[in-house]
């Protein structure tokens, strides 16, 4: 009886220290194969077009717009939500299907109007993509609207994949977006990176079992989540990523 004891404890811990050496060995003999980058507040300062967006169809409507900072704390989980969660602040919650309707039409043609890359942010792309390393966009803003700006953005050569919050029956904090790219291109999640400025980000990274790094150049402060890493500037990035 002690042998079969002592056996299957020997076999159990053979187990688990090859699991634990072969991690260790494939995640420092292995490069960084995959980063994913958010849209809004990660990879682009796209917060005046929409902030003058929401204002002028708030404006149509008679509705105060909330602080410069307040706005920017609502965005993250999609448009829908940015202004339903406006709304709340002025207690005028029946107005958003109206003013959905009005910020996505006006949105959709000034998406682009002062929306640019984060400083730095483009020697990082160019930098990654020197190192073969693939790299991709998952946001949470309609696929439509993210088209239009890394297009117009001349981005697409840098990504394999670019997709929107509808773009799967689920979106941040789901991990299901990211897994779909690592399963496309059989990496190794621990060899890859889930970059944002939000919870949903790490939360969908972490998910994912990706390492994590939080953006506090962008948007919305983390609140439900730790990253691995913080970067106060995109090219803090190219600190982390061999």
């Amino acid at each position: 009886m002690f042998c079969s004891i002592y056996l299957l404890i020997k076999n159990n811990l053979y187990n688990i220290l090859y699991l634990i050496i072969n991690k260790i060995y494939w995640s420092y003999t292995i490069n960084t194969q995959l980063v994913i980058f958010d849209l809004d507040g990660t990879l682009c300062d796209t917060f005046d077009d929409i902030y003058l967006s929401l204002k002028h169809s708030l404006d149509n409507f008679n509705v105060f717009t909330p602080s410069l900072n307040e706005v920017k704390s609502f965005i993250g989980d999609g448009l829908a939500l940015l202004i339903e969660r406006t709304l709340n602040v002025t207690n005028q919650a029946y107005l958003k299907n109206d003013i959905l309707a009005s910020f996505m039409q006006y949105y959709k043609e000034h998406c682009t109007d002062s929306t640019l890359l984060f400083p730095g942010m483009e020697n990082v792309l160019k930098e990654l993509y020197k190192k073969n390393v693939y790299m991709a966009v998952v946001s949470n803003k309609a696929y439509h609207l993210v088209d239009i700006i890394i297009k117009e953005l001349d981005l697409y050569d840098y990504f394999k994949f670019v997709y929107g919050g509808d773009s799967f029956d689920e979106k941040k904090p789901s991990a299901k977006p990211l897994l779909n790219i690592i399963n496309s291109l059989s990496v190794i999640p621990d060899n890859s990176f889930m970059i944002g400025d939000s919870d949903n980000d790490v939360l969908a990274g972490a998910a994912a079992g990706m390492k994590t790094i939080y953006c506090s150049y962008g948007y919305s402060p983390l609140k439900k989540s730790t990253s691995d890493y913080i970067v106060d500037n995109p090219l803090d990035i190219l600190n982390f990523i061999r």
